[in-house]
């Protein structure tokens, strides 16, 4: 018993929870320019990472006895296309299908960068903290940080599957949502909705001309 109080009372003392402008200042310190700024404007705080230095930052935010971030609790790619790098434009929409259920096209070429947004939490001490990555549509390839937590080995799977993006070092970096032989990304800005999958036809004008098994029943019919 009194080892065991020896052992407790010989844990670093930590600060509890912190701000995020407060953490973001502990990590600019311990990254120097490759903490580039924290942004407080909009409905979420975070702080913009140099994309080579991700990996480090996580590290640091996890290992830290003062931050201890041991959960990543989301990791969401972005396609900003539309908007400029301080985010003034407008949004585009993702295409999709038309009321008739035929897939949208579009002549426009698609501009702006890709993020990835990283949302991470401290069981242990209760705060939380944003980072945000950018990077060009050409490169759309960001350090994968699943070294740092495990689950984003998933998270950045789904990422590539359905934005594009690439994570450098990730082990097994294939599609996660749909099948390895699916052309394009579904969530990018420009992506065009297919009209058939292999053998299935996926634009409804078809399905809406034939009409649906359930459409077609008669009333009380099972």
């Amino acid at each position: 018993m009194g080892q065991r109080l020896r052992q407790e009372n010989s844990l670093p003392e930590v600060a509890g929870v912190m701000e995020q402008k407060a953490i973001y200042e502990m990590l600019a310190e311990h990254l120097g320019e490759g903490a580039l700024e924290f942004n407080e404007e909009g409905v979420e705080a975070f702080a913009k990472i140099d994309p080579a230095k991700i990996a480090a930052a996580g590290l640091f935010l996890r290992d830290n006895e003062q931050l201890r971030f041991n959960q990543l609790m989301c990791l969401s790619g972005i396609d900003w296309d539309g908007l400029d790098e301080n985010g003034k434009g407008k949004s585009v929409a993702i295409l999709g299908y038309t009321g008739e259920g035929v897939p949208e096209t579009s002549d426009r070429v698609a501009e702006g960068d890709f993020g990835v947004a990283y949302h991470l939490y401290s069981h242990e001490l209760k705060h939380k903290f944003s980072m945000r990555v950018r990077v060009s549509r050409e490169v759309a390839c960001v350090p994968t940080v699943s070294s740092v937590w495990s689950t984003a080995n998933w998270h950045e799977r789904e990422a590539w599957d359905l934005v594009g993006i690439r994570f450098e070092g990730h082990p097994n970096l294939k599609r996660m949502l749909l099948d390895e032989a699916w052309e394009g990304h579904p969530l990018r800005k420009d992506y065009e909705m297919p009209s058939q999958w292999q053998t299935v036809k996926l634009s409804g004008e078809n399905l809406i001309s034939q009409g649906s098994p359930a459409a077609n029943k008669e009333p009380g019919e099972e």
